[in-house]
């Protein structure tokens, strides 16, 4: 069932119904229940493989770089990527639907590996690691406007958006931002 849904949402877009999940999987709607439950469980079931691949493509893009500033502009860049080339997906997942709870453990899977790079970059050059944390969190809830709104209007190319996050973000995480 979850990967007759993941397949039509990326088929058809963000807005299927769970009748129309039922019929893809060749279920009925009571099965789709009774197995998977509703619409919001349906939601953070495809939200977790949705955060297994984004981790994965950040892992790739960030042992791809050199250390520093590349790395983080080509996690950026591999999110973004991610993101646009699954578009439904990622639409379907932050449309709303589960409970404050489960938004954050997925947050906080999200999260996890940005904390350890923020954490090493901090530790790396002699500075507090201690808003690593923080950081992580605004960095995900900041890609998740941006690219939401990124989608919707299109308003710049991925490398600007790219460019964009990096020059915002950088200069806290090393500390040179600081006067």
């Amino acid at each position: 069932m979850i990967a007759a849904a993941l397949a039509l949402i990326r088929a058809q877009g963000p807005d299927v119904t769970m009748d129309e999940v039922a019929e893809a999987a060749g279920v009925s709607k009571p099965i789709v229940y009774r197995n998977l439950g509703d619409k919001d469980a349906l939601v953070v079931a495809l939200s977790e493989i949705f955060v297994d691949r984004l981790n994965e493509v950040i892992d790739l893009a960030v042992a791809a770089s050199p250390p520093g500033r590349a790395s983080f502009a080509a996690a950026v860049r591999a999110t973004l990527d991610l993101i646009h080339e699954d578009r439904n997906l990622f639409t379907f997942v932050n449309a709303g639907g589960p409970g404050t709870d489960n938004v954050q453990r997925l947050v906080e899977r999200s999260s996890a590996t940005m904390i350890g790079q923020f954490t090493a970059l901090r530790t790396a050059a002699g500075l507090d690691s201690g808003p690593a944390r923080t950081w992580a969190y605004a960095t995900v809830g900041a890609f998740q406007i941006v690219a939401m709104m990124w989608l919707r209007d299109g308003y710049r190319t991925s490398d600007e958006v790219t460019e964009d996050l990096t020059e915002l973000m950088w200069p806290g995480i090393t500390g040179t931002g600081r006067n």
